[in-house]
């Protein structure tokens, strides 16, 4: 039964209307009517490519650690997930990388000692605790530097299809590409069989939702018993139809929606080592060092260095042609 009405991420589904589904789909995962993938910004670049830049953003905001130029940075970012209609999809990374960073600019003044303008000592026990402008500075732009990391990794997750992320795993590991397929493919029908067998538990009257937090915990242990076995019959059903279409029997085959390369492909890549490049000049000729003790550098000269210019123009330049571009 499972053979016929399941395939290798479909085994065994529940029953759900195409006009629900499409209701509960997120905006930027729908799909057009022949199932082509979006056509604007990254989502429609080769997903090499749009890796590729994604990547440079990111080293360079974890590399570079003069205060404006971290802002920069972080701006940049923002901006690019601004063109590309993804803003709103990347708040839930941003609010965690707002707490951690919040964590960080907390944290680090307290133990950062090397600073000479002391705003604040005191003592706790065997502990001193010296609190300085240099301390405070280099907390924020730690968090500010997280934060431009996380949104550009926001930044891959939310503007490529899933489907292009995974294929760019499977080229380099195949098993590793078809683990993390099944898995997002059959997490949310797992989440919905747990709230069908709660539903069901209702029905026969168990309390799930009242009482202390411990007591819920409690009555809803047993329900993993079911979600377990449920989820057991489901991977030999997925196992069974992957087996009943010959997978693993012959050569590998595969269907990939190939996409040409174009102008703004070759931007992305080219601003991409172009922009790793220029960072990694300013590393090794140590043009990109910035102290934050005992005093702190003058931040502003480092923008006029050539090879600040150069990153900065590698970054910005495919994200403007690649923003509004259509394939």
């Amino acid at each position: 039964m499972a053979l016929v009405a399941s395939s290798a991420g479909t085994a065994a589904a529940p029953e759900r209307s195409l006009v629900t589904d499409a209701a509960h789909t997120p905006r930027s995962r729908r799909r057009g009517a022949r199932g082509a993938p979006p056509t604007r910004g990254l989502a429609a670049r080769r997903p090499a490519a749009a890796a590729a830049y994604v990547g440079a953003l990111a080293f360079a905001a974890l590399a570079v650690v003069n205060p404006v130029q971290v802002g920069v940075l972080l701006a940049l970012t923002v901006a690019v997930l601004a063109l590309n209609g993804r803003l709103r999809e990347a708040l839930p990374y941003a609010r965690v990388a707002l707490a951690v960073g919040l964590f960080l600019a907390l944290l680090n003044p307290l133990f950062s000692r090397g600073g000479l303008d002391v705003l604040w000592e005191s003592d706790l026990g065997p502990l001193t605790i010296t609190l300085t402008a240099q301390g405070i500075a280099f907390g924020v732009v730690t968090a500010a530097r997280l934060a431009a990391v996380v949104l550009a990794f926001a930044l891959f997750t939310v503007a490529l299809d899933p489907d292009d992320q995974l294929g760019l795993l499977s080229a380099v590991s195949f098993r590793s590409g078809l683990v993390l397929s099944l898995a997002s493919r059959l997490f949310p029908v797992l989440s919905r069989d747990a709230a069908r067998i709660a539903d069901a538990q209702r029905a026969r009257g168990v309390e799930l939702d009242r009482g202390t937090r411990r007591d819920r915990v409690r009555v809803r242990i047993p329900l993993l018993s079911a979600l377990l076995t449920r989820s057991l019959e489901r991977a030999v059903d997925v196992a069974a139809a992957m087996e009943a279409r010959g997978y693993g029997s012959a050569r590998r085959s595969r269907w990939v929606h190939r996409r040409p390369w174009r102008a703004t492909d070759a931007a992305l890549v080219a601003g991409a080592a172009l922009a790793a490049s220029a960072m990694l000049g300013g590393l090794v000729t140590g043009a990109a060092a910035y102290d934050f003790f005992p005093l702190l550098d003058d931040p502003w000269p480092q923008l006029a260095d050539a090879w600040w210019i150069l990153l900065l123009t590698a970054l910005v330049v495919p994200a403007v042609m690649v923003a509004g571009g259509r394939r």
